[in-house]
């Protein structure tokens, strides 16, 4: 994906973290933040003080060249804004993002899911090719 207008991004599949171990990769092209909304009723979520709670959405490549996205909220975002730090980057654009479920963390409240617990590893990639609006492959127009 070499697209970054929002128009004609279509983005990929969201990449989940079903079992604690799982690690996943995104080469990340676009990082953008959007109101956070609950799948099941589509309602904005809310902190207490009502501010809309926002999550960062990447979209990119997996490791086969597909399109996917990662949705960025929680303990998730902690972990790639330090990978980022250690890493020695101030974007997450044209990187290899990496994340691990290292775990599930304590119940704080027992009407809330555990936490689940991140680790990252962030690296510079080269930047996605830009397409050529007038090669010789494409059809007049």
């Amino acid at each position: 994906m070499t697209q970054t207008d929002p128009f004609m991004t279509t983005g990929g599949p969201a990449i989940k973290f079903d079992t604690p171990g799982q690690v996943l990769s995104i080469k990340v092209r676009e990082a953008t933040e959007k109101v956070d909304t609950d799948p099941a009723t589509n309602a904005v979520k809310t902190w207490p003080n009502g501010d809309p709670k926002m999550v960062y959405v990447f979209d990119g490549e997996d490791e086969q060249g597909e399109p996917v996205s990662l949705w960025v909220r929680g303990n998730m975002v902690k972990a790639i804004r330090e990978a980022t730090t250690t890493a020695g980057l101030k974007s997450v654009i044209d990187t290899k993002v990496t994340v691990k479920f290292d775990a599930l963390g304590e119940q704080a409240n027992k009407a809330l899911k555990q936490p689940k617990l991140f680790k990252a590893k962030v690296e510079k990639v080269a930047a996605a090719p830009a397409a050529d609006p007038f090669s010789d492959d494409e059809d007049e127009f």
